[in-house]
């Protein structure tokens, strides 16, 4: 079970006229046109409209081209069902494996790719686990991250 997050602005939405605070939006609601969320139950995030991509060490240096926003496509996901990210400016993808790992590449969900998160199978890039680019091999950057864009 999931629910959305949608930030509209207040002049999209009505308060009902109660105790509690409660909006109420009426018309079409494009998603794309809002910033929002989908997130489980627990909170653990599940898919968003945008991710960062960014360092300021040597995954910059190897990798920069893989660097910047990547936005959810609408007509890609991978074997299990997971969202599929594409590089705003480039062809990029942020994606899982089928071992259910983190990749940046440049083909959804193949193993070989240039940044790597081994996320153990979490439904989007996990915020705690360190995130490694490929230079003779996987290397450690603390400042590569992958985050969402709300």
């Amino acid at each position: 079970e999931s629910y959305f997050e949608i930030l509209l602005p207040s002049n999209k939405v009505k308060r009902v006229k109660e105790r509690r605070d409660i909006q109420v939006h009426t018309g079409e609601l494009l998603l794309a046109s809002y910033k929002w969320s989908l997130r489980a139950w627990d909170g653990d995030l599940l898919a968003t409209q945008h991710f960062m991509v960014s360092s300021d060490g040597e995954a910059a240096k190897r990798h920069g081209s893989r660097m910047g926003r990547y936005t959810l496509c609408s007509n890609i996901v991978t074997q299990d069902n997971y969202p599929v990210y594409k590089h705003d400016g480039g062809d990029c993808y942020l994606y899982t494996t089928k071992s259910g790992n983190w990749c940046v590449g440049s083909v959804a969900g193949n193993n070989s790719s240039g940044l790597y998160q081994c996320s153990n199978k979490s439904p989007s890039p996990h915020k705690t686990i360190p995130w490694q680019y490929a230079d003779s091999g996987w290397q450690d950057d603390d400042t590569l991250r992958v985050y969402p864009v709300y």
